[in-house]
């Protein structure tokens, strides 16, 4: 019976951690709705912190499930202003987030450091918003005659555009606000829903790991930044944009994300090394 009812308890905690994150998010990422992109589909969604810091404190499940319906109920609800369209959220942001948030909550479960924090972030936001490029392209395909008619490699270049825009005005806010949001929200959480949410300590970094895996992402945003810039490329890429003002800073976020990345190894490298509190970089004791 004690069994029984232990789980139901968890049942019930898990919901309300994938309720939390879904509201959370659906809120974040409405509030930043109106600002868009280049190519005049989907949206800038610096809320994407949200679902991220689940990720970190839970498990894979609540952290897709909660972004996949929070993203869902955001388009649901901007739909009544015609800021969004919740069939195209079926097709493109909800398995987009669904997969992006479940793969990086995954991969945070097998190696809890900072450095991996950064490879994976990067990793899963190149591929949740992969599977959103996709599937947007694929909806406007059919639905828009416009783009029904570009060539396969014109639509293959906006995936590509499309996927590089969300993650590089991601990844700045992730990697300077997850941190001390972490180090703020873990302990609550944990001690709310201590048996559904991670209790290993987070951030078990040798600073010379994390200044190098620091490093190695910078020199990929700087090398993708070069591509962007230097070469016919860059664009490609933005060959079907609606908006051809946004493209100079468009391509100038690879370097400030890259430069964001750098930042914090930098930084948090440095208090590890002078063996100050880990507080100071965000983890929790």
């Amino acid at each position: 019976m004690s069994n029984a009812k232990e789980t139901h308890k968890n049942i019930s905690k898990t919901v309300a951690l994938i309720a939390i994150c879904a509201a959370l998010y659906a809120a974040a990422a409405a509030a930043t709705s109106p600002i868009p992109t280049p190519w005049g589909v989907g949206h800038f969604r610096p809320g994407v912190i949200v679902p991220v810091l689940f990720a970190l404190i839970s498990t894979p499940f609540i952290a897709g499930t909660g972004a996949a319906i929070g993203t869902f109920m955001a388009s649901f609800i901007l739909a009544t202003f015609g800021l969004s369209n919740p069939v195209l959220s079926l097709v493109s942001g909800v398995p987009g987030n669904f997969v992006g948030f479940y793969l990086l909550s995954w991969l945070l479960s097998k190696s809890r450091a900072w450095r991996s924090f950064i490879s994976s972030s990067v990793i899963s936001l190149f591929v949740g918003n992969f599977i959103a490029a996709t599937g947007t392209t694929a909806y406007f395909s059919f639905a828009v005659p416009k783009w029904a008619a570009w060539t396969i490699g014109e639509k293959l270049l906006t995936i590509l555009g499309l996927t590089l825009f969300w993650m590089v005005t991601m990844i700045p806010f992730v990697i300077a606000l997850i941190p001390p949001l972490y180090r703020g929200v873990a302990p609550i959480v944990s001690e709310r829903f201590a048996t559904v949410v991670r209790s290993e300590v987070f951030g078990n970094d040798k600073p010379r790991d994390l200044f190098y895996n620091s490093l190695m992402i910078f020199l990929l945003f700087v090398a993708i930044y070069i591509g962007v810039v230097m070469t016919p490329f860059g664009d490609a890429i933005f060959s079907k944009v609606i908006k051809p003002e946004y493209i100079f800073w468009v391509k100038n976020l690879f370097i400030i994300a890259g430069g964001t990345v750098l930042a914090f190894g930098l930084t948090a490298s440095f208090f590890m090394g002078k063996k100050i509190s880990p507080e100071s970089i965000g983890r929790r004791v």
